[in-house]
């Protein structure tokens, strides 16, 4: 369900990028701007007073279509699954230990990932996302709109010592020679990331005109 799968593993936690699907965005992006465009509606479903954004709008997703929904949960489901199954392959300390097995040749599936919370992030310029980690054992984001200046922004940006402007960066660990401790993300439109919950990352501010926006998620793996 997810295609150009790469394992980020720079500093011993491990981020996977995938993508998703045009018809993932377009179902997400078609609910969104039905609630960020009503005042009302973003009100109804705002989500923002859990989190810590420094944002235009953090809302919830209504979907109303069970076909849509199912869609959508299969997808991020899967992506959580993926990386799950590459940390049994790794024999990495994960989630999976936490079940009672009399059998631990069982391997998981899409039934024990279990979606808490998803919701839309809705960023302009100057917004931002301070440092912080999530709940629950994966967390992801999926972008699905970016503003149409942001590559030159960030080209023209490059030429800093340390590009950031609208990149989504993710720390661990402290500086040490021949060692890495961060790793940033250039958004693009149906990019999948999936990170441990516990993984601290920040959100840059931009300044060209437009959105960006993510879907972001929590979830946990659960004994079914």
């Amino acid at each position: 369900m997810t295609t150009n799968q790469k394992f980020h593993e720079p500093f011993s936690p491990t981020i996977l990028e995938t993508e998703v699907t045009e018809r993932f965005v377009k179902i997400v992006n078609d609910v969104s701007d039905d609630v960020l465009s009503s005042e009302e509606k973003s009100k109804k479903w705002d989500w923002s007073g859990k989190l810590v954004g420094k944002v235009s709008k953090e809302v919830l997703i209504p979907l109303t279509s069970e076909e849509d929904k199912e869609y959508l949960l299969k997808i991020v489901k899967q992506g959580c699954l993926d990386y799950l199954n590459y940390m049994l392959q790794k024999g990495r300390k994960n989630p999976w230990t936490r079940m009672d097995f009399a059998n631990w040749n069982i391997k998981p599936t899409l039934d024990n990932i279990h979606l808490d919370h998803s919701w839309v992030v809705s960023q302009y310029a100057g917004d931002f996302n301070p440092f912080h980690h999530h709940n629950g054992d994966f967390s992801g984001g999926i972008y699905l709109k970016v503003p149409v200046g942001m590559n030159d922004e960030l080209e023209e940006d490059s030429k800093d010592h340390y590009p950031a402007k609208g990149l989504i960066e993710f720390a661990y660990g402290e500086t040490q020679v021949f060692r890495c401790d961060n790793i940033k993300f250039k958004p693009e439109v149906g990019k999948f990331l999936v990170f441990p919950s516990w993984l601290k990352h920040l959100v840059y501010p931009f300044s060209v005109e437009g959105e960006r926006r993510m879907m972001a998620f929590n979830a946990t793996v659960i004994n079914k």
